[in-house]
């Protein structure tokens, strides 16, 4: 035998390379980061700034749910995205983190939607005896 130095198997199945999960985690909590901001400023900072009044003798309006909906879905469309994204990619603490969280913001839009149209039907007037001409009795009967 001889003494040279023997070269390692151009691809050997049987070593692995060690997955670097620190950008992946790093990835992760900033896009999480950035998105629970982006909640923040939709659910707090936008409504308040929106109705902010100093004046006690002005109108106060009702606060609608339908103005801010638009932008929680989409960062519930950019938090899907970034799932998608990190899935490709193999970054697997990023794909779930934001999957989980492309979850929780739908179901706070349809939550938000399911509530603001509750309370849109529950502002609306109702047809009653005065509309009809028809004493309440007759209304409640369903007799004319």
């Amino acid at each position: 035998m001889s003494n040279l130095p023997v070269a390692p198997p151009a691809f050997d199945a049987r070593v692995k390379a060690r997955v670097q999960r620190g950008p992946d985690v790093g990835a992760s909590c900033a896009l999480v980061f950035l998105e629970l901001l982006a909640l923040a400023v939709i659910v707090v900072v936008w409504p308040f700034l929106d109705h902010f009044d100093l004046d006690p003798a002005s109108d106060t309006e009702t606060v609608s749910l339908w103005r801010y909906l638009p932008a929680l879905g989409g960062v519930a469309v950019v938090a899907f995205v970034a799932t998608v994204l990190a899935g490709r990619a193999r970054a697997t603490v990023t794909a779930v983190s934001q999957g989980a969280m492309a979850v929780l913001v739908t179901l706070a839009f349809f939550a938000g939607a399911a509530l603001q149209s509750h309370q849109d039907a529950r502002d609306r007037p109702v047809v009653g005896a005065a509309s009809t001409g028809l004493p309440l009795t007759q209304v409640r009967a369903g007799t004319r």
